[in-house]
């Protein structure tokens, strides 16, 4: 468009030529002028134009992270929602466990649920979840450059409820490896997998009683101390659960 006009601005100076020299010169000076302007708009054009294009690059990558956070977080709740459900079950095992513990004990159980119970309260799962697109996006500097403010406040509430739940799983794993070494002092760690999760070699041949283990008070501080972290960690894992529907909602694509 711009070469369209400076054609037509040179043909009128062309047919103007002939005129007298102090008319000429103002001619010239007049088309150089216009030149000046037409580089000058042509220069806010195509910057314009390069702003459109950033602006459009600019939406087009922060679509593809949406897009990638959406999917992430869908394969995160999956995970967690296996691993409270793991959780729970050892949760109500210890809970079975501290509500029976008594001077004189007395389970209604055999001896192969019994073990299996005990066997329970030593299951200690951990929460594999996936942040690699958040870290990058961290590493990069761009997580600051997404246009949602909430999705931008829910990111940094995952950092800190996922940096909580690893303290507190460090703090469990104590616990649980306490009671664990208990089991194997005091017991036999072969019989507490009572239905060959394990080990299918059978129960051990050899004298133990997992009865007295009721009524013995450094087990019960053992246990306590596992449902203690374990609630906890439930507790964490279940804020996790929040903020990731959150995210799966913020970050959902529109043509969903």
């Amino acid at each position: 468009m711009i070469k369209f006009f400076r054609t037509i601005r040179y043909n009128l100076m062309i047919k103007n030529k002939t005129g007298k020299p102090a008319f000429q010169t103002g001619r010239y000076f007049k088309y150089a002028i216009g030149e000046i302007i037409l580089v000058v708009i042509g220069i806010l054009i195509a910057l314009q134009i390069n702003n459109w294009n950033e602006e459009r690059k600019e939406l087009f990558n922060e679509t593809k992270i949406l897009n990638t956070l959406h999917a992430e977080f869908q394969q995160n709740r999956k995970t967690l929602d296996s691993t409270l459900t793991v959780l729970g079950n050892a949760e109500k095992a210890l809970t079975f466990v501290l509500t029976n513990i008594n001077p004189e004990p007395k389970l209604n159980l055999s001896s192969q649920k019994l073990d299996s119970v005990l066997f329970e309260t030593i299951t200690n799962p951990y929460w594999k979840r996936s942040e690699y697109t958040l870290r990058n996006l961290e590493n990069s500097g761009k997580l600051s450059g997404l246009s949602n403010e909430d999705l931008k406040t829910k990111l940094y509430e995952w950092s800190l409820v996922s940096t909580d739940i690893e303290d507190k799983d460090a703090d469990a794993t104590i616990g649980f490896n306490y009671l664990l070494n208990y089991y194997k002092v005091n017991g036999s760690l072969r019989s507490l997998d009572a239905f060959g999760t394990l080990i299918t070699e059978g129960q051990s041949t050899l004298s133990y009683d997992h009865l007295k283990f009721f009524s013995d008070i450094t087990f019960e501080n053992a246990i306590d101390d596992c449902l203690v972290y374990m609630r906890q960690r439930v507790m964490r894992y279940q804020k996790a659960s929040e903020i990731i529907n959150d995210i799966i909602t913020i970050t959902k694509p529109k043509n969903d």
